[in-house]
C-alpha cells in the first residue's frame, strides 16, 4: 500500500483528554487529617500545573479535577462522642483470630490504606465494627472469611 492513503495525524491536534477518575458515590466523610491531605493534593497540583513546562499536564488536570470534586463533597466528621462507641474516625484495637492484637482506624475512603491500619468506612470490617463498644465481640466478613472479632479497646480522640 502506497503512503500516499495514509492520513498522517495533525501537528497542531491537541491530544484527547484523559477520562476523568471514577468518583465514589456520596456522601464523602473525611477525618481532619483527610481534609488537610484534600488541600495538600490541590495545592501540590495546582503548583505544578503552574509550570508551563510541566510534564503530564493531561494527567495533573484529571488529578486536579477528582480531588476538587472530593473536596467539594467532603464532610468532616468527627468520632462518635461516646468514648467507648466505634464509629467513624475511630481507632480499634481487636483481637483478630490468625493475627492476635490488631489496631485500625476507620476513615474516609481516600484516606483509606489498609497495609497501615486505615481502613474505609464502606469496607465490610467497618460497617461490622460501626456502634461496637470494648468488650464486644462481632462477625465481620473479610475476603471470603467470617470472622469473630472482639473489640479490646476504642479511642476517639477528636
Amino acid at each position: 500500500m502506497s503512503r500516499a492513503f495514509v492520513r498522517e495525524p495533525d501537528a497542531e491536534t491537541p491530544p484527547e483528554p484523559l477520562p476523568d477518575i471514577s468518583l465514589p458515590p456520596p456522601p464523602n466523610p473525611v477525618t481532619a487529617r483527610g481534609a488537610a491531605r484534600i488541600e495538600a493534593a490541590i495545592s501540590d497540583l495546582e503548583a505544578r500545573l503552574a509550570d508551563p513546562a510541566a510534564p503530564d499536564a493531561a494527567e495533573l488536570r484529571r488529578k486536579l479535577r477528582y480531588w476538587t470534586a472530593r473536596r467539594a463533597i467532603a464532610q468532616i466528621t468527627p468520632p462518635p462522642a461516646d468514648p467507648d462507641e466505634v464509629g467513624f474516625g475511630s481507632s480499634i484495637t481487636l483481637s483478630w483470630p490468625g493475627r492476635g492484637t490488631v489496631t485500625i482506624e476507620i476513615v474516609g475512603e481516600d484516606e483509606s490504606d489498609p497495609a497501615t491500619g486505615r481502613v474505609s468506612w464502606r469496607a465490610p470490617i467497618a460497617s461490622a465494627l460501626i456502634g461496637a463498644a470494648a468488650g464486644e465481640s462481632v462477625e465481620a466478613t473479610v475476603g471470603a472469611r467470617s470472622l469473630l472479632l472482639t473489640v479490646l479497646a476504642v479511642q476517639n480522640a477528636a
